[in-house]
């Protein structure tokens, strides 16, 4: 038993450790931390005066050198070198000497420009630049890159670009100790139209830069600038990163990294607005290294102080532990002996543990078939609060899918407002939350309107489906066959070549002539539908029947014809209306229905469907409804 006390305190003595350990690891990362984040804090206050400085002195000198050099080209000696329109050679030379002088004297007298550049429409090259100059009137002669061509004969008009950076020695053909490395070249095609289309083009080198980044240049920072491509321009500093796509991603993310020198760094990035140039501090992070290490060094030696005091507190807090212990070991005898009277303490030894071990089994024995009964009390209640979930889940699906199927059908009423020759409307009242009925209505032309009501076979969510799919492949029947039966016919072979699950709809088309009110129609085992004339009342129109869609390939599908005057009115249904059952189980049948239709003859084809409903409403009663409620009723006005 000693044995397992010594392991017990052992056991128990691990926590301190770790627990001390954790809080030093902490006091070293939130102290690291603190310190790097007030460190890059300070160099984010550095970095914004120093971005700003350089904004403010490049977007100037780039725009107003911008002007100044577009305002060259309205000089005649630029536009009479442009058109190259000359009698004779001395012409020519005089020419180009004077265009050359006059632009090498406004290079020298503009900061940052390297050099001057003019091609016209067929790519032939002039200028001036700081070591000479480039009269290229062959076009073949240009030294610029094909892509870089393209691009600035593309500039439309009142547009600048820029575009680089190219090597000096594309322009020269070779390169010596004054060719810059990189050129930036802003394009422009010129306003003035009396020579035809000329590009502008202003050469700038790193020397825009120089100055500016030598006044703020330091030990430990390197300046890089980019243009609009992620393409670096100019850096500073021998130990650049070399790595541009790193830079960028770790820019302004707060992080310190190496470079390929094996420096530590921090990088600080900010886009100019003119041009879309994007300048990135790279600040060396060598010299807050030794800081650093002192600081965890004095950590660990704090975490190393507050280690021992927790093992102090740790040896007093057992053996407190260990008077309590006993103290609660004989309570529990007493407690399995009947004795409730408190007793006096009196001192304990650790030998006294083995005779409380069987009490406290015993205790746990009978802890356990508590535990038992609530866990399976627990169990029971998690399963019906997820059977309400799944009935919830369920009923949600079930309200989505009878939305989206009300939206599949024509619901905005009255139909086709535009067109004064038909009054069209329909309704739909589900049994369940979906419905396997549906009606349709769409102009095939302009003359010619299609009148759809079918019900599927079954219910609930396989009927739905089958609906929608039954009515999509009706609406692209219709738009290659142009006679009821043809699209019928279509439709069968459709639905008989992908019907797996065996249903089948019962169908009503018709197609009417808007100019004559001829109406053509097919009845595939679908209810006869009822005729009201003008002056008459309503009666059902018995006609013949053809088979069902979906129930067997090769079946022809017979037409038939109706003539509809104006003031006419066709109503058509589904069984959902007929088969209406009562709380005493008799049908509403067809002769309520053409009692309920005549009762609201005269009005329009909307208020008909309303007064349907609630004949049908009233018959049932408190009878839950059996099967879907679907109707259409067109009123013929004749043409217009």
């Amino acid at each position: 038993m000693k044995q397992k006390l010594s392991s017990l305190r052992i056991r128990l003595l691990l926590p301190v450790i770790c627990v001390s350990l954790f809080v030093v690891i902490m006091l070293n990362f939130v102290s690291t931390r603190s310190y790097i984040r007030m460190v890059l804090q300070k160099e984010q206050e550095a970095n914004t005066l120093s971005f700003d400085a350089i904004s403010r002195s490049v977007t100037p000198l780039i725009t107003t050198s911008l002007s100044a050099v577009q305002r060259i080209m309205s000089d005649n000696r630029v536009k009479d070198y442009i058109r190259l329109q000359y009698a004779s050679p001395e012409e020519l030379i005089h020419a180009r000497i004077d265009c050359r002088d006059y632009l090498q004297t406004e290079i020298e007298r503009r900061n940052g420009i390297y050099g001057l550049l003019f091609m016209r429409e067929d790519g032939s090259l002039f200028g001036a630049l700081q070591e000479g100059t480039l009269f290229l009137d062959d076009p073949q002669d240009n030294p610029l890159p094909e892509a870089m061509k393209t691009q600035i004969l593309d500039v439309s008009r009142g547009e600048t670009i820029w575009t680089g950076p190219v090597s000096g020695s594309v322009l020269y053909g070779f390169e010596n100790e004054n060719t810059p490395g990189s050129i930036m070249i802003a394009a422009w095609q010129n306003m003035d139209v009396d020579y035809g289309a000329c590009y502008g083009m202003m050469l700038v080198d790193e020397s825009v830069f120089e100055d500016l980044f030598a006044e703020m240049q330091d030990e430990d920072s390197i300046w890089h600038v980019f243009t609009a491509d992620q393409t670096e321009f100019y850096h500073t500093g021998p130990n650049a990163c070399a790595d541009p796509e790193k830079l960028l991603k770790e820019s302004n993310s707060g992080s310190i990294f190496e470079s390929e020198s094996g420096i530590p760094v921090s990088v600080f990035s900010r886009t100019m607005e003119s041009p879309d140039w994007t300048l990135v501090r790279e600040v060396s992070m060598e010299g807050y290294e030794q800081v650093i290490s002192d600081v965890r060094r004095t950590v660990a030696l704090v975490g190393a102080v507050i280690l021992l005091i927790a093992l102090g507190i740790y040896e007093l807090w057992l053996s407190k532990f260990m008077q309590q212990f006993n103290s609660l070991k004989q309570g529990i005898i007493r407690m399995g002996e009947g004795e409730l009277e408190p007793t006096d303490s009196a001192s304990y030894t650790i030998g006294e543990f083995e005779t409380m071990q069987g009490e406290i089994d015993r205790t746990c024995i009978a802890l356990g078939n508590q535990m038992d009964t609530i866990r399976e009390m627990e169990r029971e209640r998690i399963e019906q609060e997820n059977m309400l979930k799944e009935r919830d889940r369920v009923l949600q699906e079930l309200n989505t899918a009878r939305e989206i199927q009300r939206s599949v059908l024509p619901h905005i009423f009255p139909a086709f407002p535009d067109r004064e020759e038909i009054d069209l409307y329909a309704s739909m009242d589900a049994a369940r939350d979906i419905s396997g009925d549906f009606y349709d209505f769409f102009f095939m032309d302009q003359d010619h309107l299609c009148l759809v009501i079918a019900d599927v076979s079954g219910k609930g969510i396989p009927a739905a489906l089958f609906m929608m799919f039954a009515k999509r492949i009706i609406e692209d029947s219709a738009v290659v066959e142009r006679s009821a039966g043809g699209i019928l016919e279509k439709t069968n072979e459709m639905l008989c070549s992908n019907n797996q699950a065996e249903m089948f709809v019962t169908v009503w088309l018709g197609i009417l002539e808007l100019s004559t009110g001829r109406l053509s129609a097919v009845n595939a085992g679908h209810e006869y539908p009822a005729i009201g004339r003008k002056d008459s009342d309503f009666e059902l129109y018995k006609d013949k029947h053809s088979f069902v869609l979906g129930g067997m390939q090769g079946v022809e599908y017979r037409e038939y014809e109706l003539w509809l005057k104006p003031g006419d009115k066709l109503f058509v249904y589904t069984d959902g209306i007929p088969e209406a059952t009562s709380d005493k189980e008799e049908m509403f049948g067809t002769d309520r229905m053409i009692m309920a239709l005549n009762a609201v003859r005269d009005e329009s084809s909307g208020v008909i469907l309303d007064g349907m409903k609630k004949a049908v409403d009233a018959f049932v009663g408190e009878a839950e409804q059996f099967d879907d409620l679907t109707m259409m009723c067109l009123e013929y006005k004749g043409p217009v």
